[in-house]
């Protein structure tokens, strides 16, 4: 997929979009929304970022629409992926939740939050990346990410993520 997502004029530039459910490249603009409050160090983001969403004309499709997220942007996320790394350090570093909220400018229960996010999204890919792997040795989650990236997708990886933290919104797909 060869999506270039530009945040000042806020518009995509795209040569081909392929449905994440069917793979399917018979797919249309299907309107937008907006998404806002991204956390940074000490601040938010409270520029909107415009999430284009596309409808699958495949009618064998279970899906039908989805949106395509700007780099760095997860799905049920406020943190752009950069500072949720940024915050797993600093929880690595055996800072304290509630200094790492002051640092953040956020409640001590989000940083709790991110921090069992990370155990849970770890475990989660050792597990994968040793089905995946046959039973090597795991390794740091950035390395399984790409590896398991390399077989499967992205797209499939970050589907079966979400199927599988969120298990009662994709009960349909």
């Amino acid at each position: 997929m060869n999506i270039i997502f530009c945040p000042l004029q806020r518009a995509f530039k795209s040569s081909k979009v392929v449905c994440p459910s069917c793979h399917s490249d018979q797919c249309t603009k299907h309107g937008f929304y907006e998404r806002n409050g991204f956390h940074v160090l000490d601040k938010i983001i409270k520029i909107p970022m415009r999430i284009q969403r596309f409808r699958c004309t495949n009618p064998q499709c279970k899906r039908r629409t989805f949106s395509v997220l700007p780099p760095m942007v997860l799905r049920y996320c406020r943190f752009l992926w950069p500072c949720l790394q940024r915050i797993w350090n600093a929880v690595s570093e055996k800072l304290t939740p509630y200094r790492i909220a002051r640092l953040w400018n956020v409640d001590r229960a989000v940083i709790v939050r991110a921090a069992a996010l990370q155990l849970t999204l770890h475990l989660w890919v050792k597990k994968l990346h040793q089905e995946i792997t046959d039973g090597r040795k795991s390794r740091s989650l950035t390395l399984m990410v790409k590896v398991i990236t390399f077989k499967i997708g992205l797209v499939n990886l970050m589907n079966r993520w979400y199927c599988h933290h969120f298990p009662k919104r994709f009960l349909l797909i």
